[in-house]
This record gives C-alpha cells, structure tokens and sequence, in this order.
C-alpha cells in the first residue's frame, strides 16, 4: 500500500507566534503577583523593636511634613486625606497616611511600607490624643512578603506643637493577628476586613482587633508638660 503524508496544518505567521508567547509571559507575571503568599508567612518573628521605632519615626516625620504643609501643623488637616473604603463589607470609609519605599535600595523592590490607620475616638471621649495603629509590611522582590510590627502611635498638639507617644511592639497581638491574614488576597495594611477599636484600658488607651482578638496598649503621658515617647 502506497503510504500517505498527514499533511500538517499551516504554521501562524511569526508576528503572531510573537504576540502570543508575549501574551503567555504577561499572564505568568500576572499570576506570580497575585499568587498567594506563603503559609509560613503568619509564623515569621517580629521586627526588632530599636529598627522597627527608626521605621516609625520615619513615618511620624512624613506624617508631621504633611501636617506642616496641608494644614499648618493643625491635625484637621488629616480630613483631607483619601479615605478607604473596603470591597465587599460594610464599615465606614477610614484615613490611613503611608510612608512608603522607607529603606529601600529601589522604590517598590524592596524595603518597608508603613501605613498608620486613624482610629476613631472612643464614644465619650473628650481628651484622647489622635491614635494611630501602625503598620509595617516588608517588600522584596517588587512585592509585600510579610508583616512585619504593628503597633500604636498617638499624637497631640500642645503649645502649637506634635508631640508623640510611640508603643511598643507586642509579638503575640502581632502572631494572632497575621494568623487570621487571608492567604489568598493581596497583602497589606490595614486589610479591609480589620476591625481595629479603641477601648478602656487603665492607665493609657488600648486597641483591640475585633476578628483576631489582638491587643496593642499605649501608655500616654499626662496632658500637661509630659515628654513624648521615642
């Protein structure tokens, strides 16, 4: 029996081989970005807290910067702000000021993000300070790979001037915290499912976060003639 070729189908033109293989590799970036990040990430330490205060007053001095030139040095300038407002779940819009790219070798690759979220005052309250939780999320590699502190950060004006109140780090709020990070969606801070509240806690203020159950406490100082915190 005489044997046959299977005649092959005809070959795309080589512009289009090129578009489509430019196509798979700009679906494969893609999906590495918003690939979902490591499960052991909820077990990574704590940043040392002396870096982790250095990254802070970074933050406080851009905050202050901001303060300066928007409003005068006059905290009702943060009303300004963007607020944010979450997908998928009812609260009201928040306002979160960011320093980012803070020690970072190029912007975006690498370095810290620190995002301090402005809490709301505690109902009755006349004489709190501005409250912030803070948050530090560590970037390599052109993406956030962890987080890495979370703590408070108050600020009063007294004489026309900032004065702040830094606490500390608290690894075990933070553990809790990071076990209840959705793997799956993007990091960052504040996550639009958190819950952050301030509630009674003597001496000073606390905050807890209502889905982890994460406590972070504040010492702060007397309203007249105290030092801040550094």
């Amino acid at each position: 029996m005489p044997s046959r070729s299977i005649p092959l189908p005809p070959r795309a033109p080589r512009f289009w081989r090129v578009v489509g293989a430019l196509a798979l590799l700009l679906l494969l970036q893609g999906c590495a970005t918003r690939a979902p990040r490591p499960a052991s990430a909820a077990a990574e330490p704590a940043m040392d807290e002396v870096r982790a205060r250095q990254i802070v007053a970074v933050w406080r001095q851009q905050l202050a910067d901001y303060l300066d030139h928007a409003g005068g040095g006059d905290p009702a300038a943060l009303a300004q702000l963007p607020s944010l407002r979450a997908t998928g779940t009812l609260r009201p819009a928040r306002i979160v000021f960011g320093a980012l790219d803070v020690e970072a070798s190029v912007a975006e690759r690498d370095g810290f993000d620190v995002q301090g979220l402005l809490l709301a005052p505690r109902p009755g309250a006349t004489a709190d300070p501005y409250v912030f939780v803070v948050g530090i999320v560590q970037r390599d590699g052109y993406r956030p790979v962890a987080l890495v502190d979370v703590r408070l950060v108050a600020m009063a004006t007294r004489t026309g001037h900032l004065e702040w109140t830094v606490g500390n780090g608290d690894p075990q709020a933070l553990l809790r915290y990071r076990a209840r990070m959705d793997p799956a969606a993007p990091l960052r801070f504040p996550a639009d499912k958190d819950r952050f509240e301030l509630v009674p806690c003597a001496p000073g203020l606390c905050v807890d976060e209502q889905l982890s159950a994460g406590r972070w406490s504040l010492a702060v100082p007397a309203p007249a003639g105290a030092a801040a915190s550094h």
